[in-house]
């Protein structure tokens, strides 16, 4: 990273040059440094009647610590996100594993089947589960037909078993983007140096594979533990009573308990306890040495097998690959043939094929709304993050800024946060200035996360650029913003569109966040969300299945369009 040189003329760059480091740290003040204190310090405060109190007091975490109640939620949130997470690893590594070392020409459809899901509501997800493990759903509805079992079971839904495979099958495709990133970095020649001396695939994997990827999977592993520890929806809705975590608990302290001091101290806790978790995991998974950019491979493949064990271990991962397309994908294939069935109760055998729960969807006026509204949020938060990200990313790449890289942290902060915290931090913060709830609270709580989304996206986009081109149009006489229009954003424009459409999903798909922030005008997830607490209608398949064919269709067409420029960006 270098410093630019001045333009030879103003505008753009100078305007460049001396604003956007002030905004870096005031975004960094505003949007991560206040919410945290204010959250710390609510939780320090009094409440009476629902109303804050400004008297010091540790009343709240004395109150937290000691209550048994509490101290059994945490251990089981920890444990079950762990869990989760474990069961995610489990699934995704292997898959990983066969997908970058044994494929090739299909690689890149089989790491897109993946990632797909993450583009699916995770409301749609979650229900879909509820569907399967009901008591009149599609597992028992197998189980009693093929005789396994006399009479449908309620051991299933509503149970922590529930809550660990849902969070565990939203979790998988995270665990598996960044284990598979791990792998395809992997160096061709240190695969080729032990099979040449003689080591088979195990030993292989064990002393060259493993050592360098383990961190990757550590990286996926902790992001769906944090996933799972900050969402109380999937508890709320599969969960029941054996499967309440303490997220749900905070929520209810700034709902209905109106108690936020109480509610600020137990989202403090949580987070000690989460950090410790994930301190623990990345020390476990420390590697010795460093592996350098020039060294990184593209997929190095593992020799074929040679002894009857690697025959065996091959074979195991080939099957490891089917299971879990299938885990992925019947849920939502469940729900699709459900927004078809003629009968109101989601068993089987479907009773008929109709389009009645479609049509009732453009006479639910409320539906319109809160669609509207989640495109507007979505659009803005978009363009405005974009705007930010770039900026932002032009900042960190061409200027010598201290601290850079705690910066970028910094900023990167809201990502890492249990979504529980972050709608608490960012309630807190609107509350004490002003901000009151509906579409503006919401678009600034998205924000905090879809920027810093979008901003690295282009960073690293940034930094793989050969700086050469910006320094050339800087000394034929071009000012930044004619640099940027002509060299820089031609370069960068599918990561922007790649940042962009994460956005946009991450956004329209936002429900733990949203829930603190909206008002008595709800976007989608939230309307669907209160649809579902309060009553099922089958329209809610129908919901689900648009939201996905369209998450669907947008990918497709991104694609498209990314899919020309990828040569032209390698040059």
């Amino acid at each position: 990273m270098t410093d630019l040189p001045p333009p030879a003329t103003g505008g753009f760059g100078a305007l460049l040059r001396r604003v956007s480091p002030l905004t870096v740290y005031l975004w960094l003040m505003a949007l991560v440094v206040l919410p945290n204190i204010l959250l710390v310090g609510t939780s320090f405060l009094k409440s009476s009647g629902g109303v804050l109190v400004y008297e010091p007091t540790l009343a709240n975490y004395s109150r937290t610590l000691a209550s048994g109640t509490v101290q059994l939620l945490i251990l089981r949130t920890i444990s079950t996100a762990f869990a989760a997470a474990l069961v995610a690893a489990l699934i995704a590594f292997p898959l990983a594993f066969y997908v970058s070392r044994y494929m090739k020409r299909w690689k890149v459809v089989a790491v897109m089947l993946v990632v797909v899901p993450l583009w699916i509501s995770l409301l749609m997800r979650v229900f879909a589960w509820r569907i399967i493990l009901g008591e009149n759903g599609v597992l028992n509805s197998f189980l009693v037909s093929t005789g396994l079992l006399t009479e449908p079971s309620d051991a299933f839904l509503y149970s922590r078993f529930a809550v660990i495979l849902t969070l565990a099958y939203m979790a998988i495709p995270y665990v598996f983007v960044s284990s598979y990133t791990a792998l395809e970095r992997v160096p061709q020649s240190l695969i080729e140096a032990s099979q040449d001396s003689g080591a088979g695939l195990w030993n292989t994997f064990r002393n060259v594979v493993w050592p360098l990827s383990k961190q990757g999977l550590a990286i996926g592993f902790a992001l769906a533990f944090l996933l799972a520890v900050g969402d109380y929806i999937t508890p709320s809705m599969v969960g029941g009573l054996d499967g309440t975590m303490l997220g749900m608990v905070i929520a209810s302290q700034f709902g209905m308990a109106g108690n936020w001091p109480l509610g600020a101290a137990q989202s403090v806790v949580l987070i000690a306890a989460v950090s410790l978790v994930l301190g623990l995991i990345f020390w476990l998974a420390r590697s010795r040495g460093i592996l350098q950019s020039v060294d990184a491979g593209t997929g190095a493949e593992l020799r074929a097998p040679q002894t009857l064990r690697d025959h065996l271990v091959l074979w195991l991962v080939r099957v490891a690959v089917v299971l879990p397309y299938l885990f992925l994908y019947l849920p939502l294939i469940i729900i699709t043939v459900f927004s078809f069935n003629a009968s109101q109760i989601q068993t089987l055998p479907l009773t008929g094929f109709t389009l009645d729960w479609y049509v009732a969807l453009w006479g639910d006026q409320n539906l319109i709304d809160a669609f509207q509204r989640t495109m507007i949020v979505a659009l803005v938060t978009v363009a405005l993050s974009v705007v930010v990200g770039i900026v932002f990313a032009m900042v960190f790449a061409y200027r010598n800024l201290p601290f850079s890289r705690l910066l970028q942290s910094g900023i990167a902060i809201p990502v890492a946060i249990p979504g529980i915290v972050l709608g608490i931090s960012i309630v807190i913060t609107a509350q004490l200035l002003g901000i009151q709830p509906g579409i503006w609270r919401v678009i600034i709580g998205h924000m905090t996360f879809v920027m810093p989304v979008v901003m690295l996206i282009i960073l690293n986009r940034l930094q793989r650029l050969d700086p050469s081109y910006v320094q050339a149009s800087l000394d034929l006489g071009a000012d930044y913003g004619q640099t940027f229009r002509h060299v820089l954003f031609p370069m960068i424009r599918t990561a922007v569109l790649g940042g962009a459409l994460l956005g946009f999903t991450l956004s329209v798909d936002e429900v733990i966040v949203t829930l603190f922030l909206t008002g008595t005008e709800p976007t989608l997830p939230i309307y669907v969300w209160n649809q579902m607490r309060f009553g099922f209608t089958p329209s809610v398949n129908a919901i689900f299945t648009l939201i996905g064919v369209a998450s669907v269709v947008l990918i497709l067409i991104a694609m498209i369009v990314i899919g020309p420029d990828r040569d032209q960006e390698k040059t």
